[in-house]
């Protein structure tokens, strides 16, 4: 694969990555996790037992470990034999299952047919040849339950202690700023979010710790809009920014994610809307750091992100012919959402031209003719946005209201109608409801946002999460982008920002 590197760029992101903040958690009590048709997923905890100071295990048995909250990081354990009983005299093997919730750890990993490679799935089996002994795990996992099963079948107990997670970040808990609010549930909320942004930075801001664990831009957005006022990591944000501008395919089009640490870094395929958010993370780093330099330095990559959009832009018809994101949705048409993504960054890049005294008539006559074409798209019978393929969906409301080219109160009627809107096109990700939340609060609806995140975020809260998820549909617990809910990621990045907005709304 043909890849562009500045390596002066890639120099500076090695210089912003900091050594990671490294704390020990250790389990809380053992658990059984049953049937329960009334909880999230058909399955409840049921708590056995407090921790004591070492587990036991014979030939066949498991345990299933709590440790109390959701964990990013490593395990450490010893592991001995039970002297009084019988020495060691053959290998011990014993299999560790994590999981972040029941049931990753209850679904049998042979069982699995997801889309996805099952090499996500967060299982191992070792092998002690002698004991006693003390080890690691060489993979980082992100869990809250341990099952630890005993595979061989000699006839000696097995003793294991000192179990104790390592858990790593890039920023820590006594980081958090205090924040109060007499919503007990939208506080619980905001909880959920900070934990979720905390444990997705890592060396990079991580779309999640459990899979992928690569930096998206999309994701990236969101989370330095929310980092900026949690726990302002300026230095992890800028060192991603210069990330996604130091290793580019041929074509130019910032990536939409990068493997920090495996060359080539990038794959050549994109996302369009996501090489246009280049520009909104620009953006949003003036506006909440009043850093120009940045600005000025990285600007040539932003204004060629628009260009490419530009250029397969076609104004006959009003599609760009580039695919986009927009969201996770089987069978969306998402062209007209992309048209409003495209008028939403072009008015920042003009912006940041005004900003820094570039001529912006290429931007200002890009704006105005995808505003044409978008509204070309208004059936006033409807009162809706629809598609080139005369689809509705909640997607292509959400991003006409965000390109500002509706009057407020006629923002607000499309956003009322989008409520109501009867269609299979919905929203199904914390992602997609975070544009409508920003739709809303555009157009002064901040009652009405507010009040979706709570009824949202708090369904998410009372399913029991620890952190926000990757997808969550209250409709059917079992939604899966990759046909198999236990790969789902239960702490994903994109799903952090009611830690920004809640401060905001209230």
């Amino acid at each position: 694969m043909s890849v562009i590197i500045n390596e002066a760029f890639s120099e500076k992101a090695k210089e912003l990555k900091r050594p990671l903040i490294r704390t020990q958690k250790k389990p809380e009590r053992i658990i059984e996790i049953i049937k329960a048709p009334e909880s999230f997923q058909g399955l409840k905890v049921i708590h056995k037992e407090d921790m004591g100071e070492f587990i036991s295990l014979s030939a066949g048995e498991e345990i299933i470990l709590d440790f109390g909250r959701h964990i990013v990081g490593y395990l450490h354990f010893s592991l001995t034999n039970d002297a009084l009983i019988k020495i060691t005299d053959s290998p011990v093997k014993l299999q560790f299952f994590f999981g972040e919730f029941p049931l990753e750890i209850v679904t049998p990993p042979e069982s699995y047919k997801g889309g996805l490679s099952n090499g996500w799935l967060q299982n191992e089996e070792r092998s002690f040849v002698f004991t006693p002994c003390t080890r690691s795990s060489d993979r980082r996992y992100s869990f809250r339950y341990l099952k630890i099963r005993r595979n061989d079948n000699a006839r000696f107990p097995v003793k294991i202690s000192d179990i104790t997670a390592e858990c790593v970040s890039s920023v820590s808990e006594d980081m958090i700023p205090s924040f109060s609010c007499n919503n007990e549930r939208l506080k619980r909320i905001y909880d959920m979010s900070v934990m979720t942004l905390k444990e997705c930075q890592q060396d990079v801001f991580e779309d999640g710790p459990k899979r992928d664990r690569r930096l998206w831009i999309g994701d990236l957005k969101l989370q330095a809009m929310t980092d900026y006022k949690v726990f302002k990591n300026t230095d992890l944000i800028k060192r991603c920014i210069y990330l996604f501008a130091s290793v580019t395919p041929a074509h130019e089009m910032v990536a939409p994610c990068i493997f920090p640490d495996s060359p080539p870094y990038v794959d050549e395929w994109t996302f369009a809307d996501y090489s246009l958010f280049f520009i909104s993370c620009l953006y949003d780093w003036y506006k909440n750091t009043g850093d120009i330099s940045l600005v000025e330095e990285l600007y040539p990559v932003a204004k060629k992100q628009a260009q490419a959009v530009s250029e397969r832009f076609n104004t006959e018809s009003g599609i760009i012919e580039l695919n986009p994101f927009i969201d996770w949705c089987p069978g969306l048409d998402k062209k007209t959402a992309l048209l409003g993504v495209f008028i939403y960054t072009l008015k920042q890049l003009k912006f940041l031209e005004e900003l820094l005294g570039k001529d912006t008539k290429k931007t200002q006559e890009d704006i105005a003719s995808a505003v044409t074409c978008l509204k070309k798209f208004f059936d006033p019978e409807k009162g809706l946005f629809t598609s080139e393929s005369g689809q509705f969906s909640q997607h292509t409301q959400v991003w006409a209201v965000l390109s500002g080219c509706l009057t407020d109160d006629e923002a607000r009627a499309v956003l009322e109608k989008t409520k109501k809107l009867e269609t299979e096109y919905t929203m199904r990700t914390p992602y997609m409801m975070h544009y409508y939340i920003e739709a809303l609060y555009s157009t002064g609806l901040k009652k009405e946002a507010l009040d979706f995140i709570e009824e949202y975020w708090g369904k998410i809260a009372d399913a029991g999460f620890d952190c926000c998820p990757e997808v969550f549909n209250p409709e059917n617990e079992f939604e899966s982008p990759y046909n198999a809910p236990e790969i789902n990621s239960a702490c994903h990045a994109w799903s952090c920002t009611p830690a920004y907005w809640i401060p905001e709304l209230i």
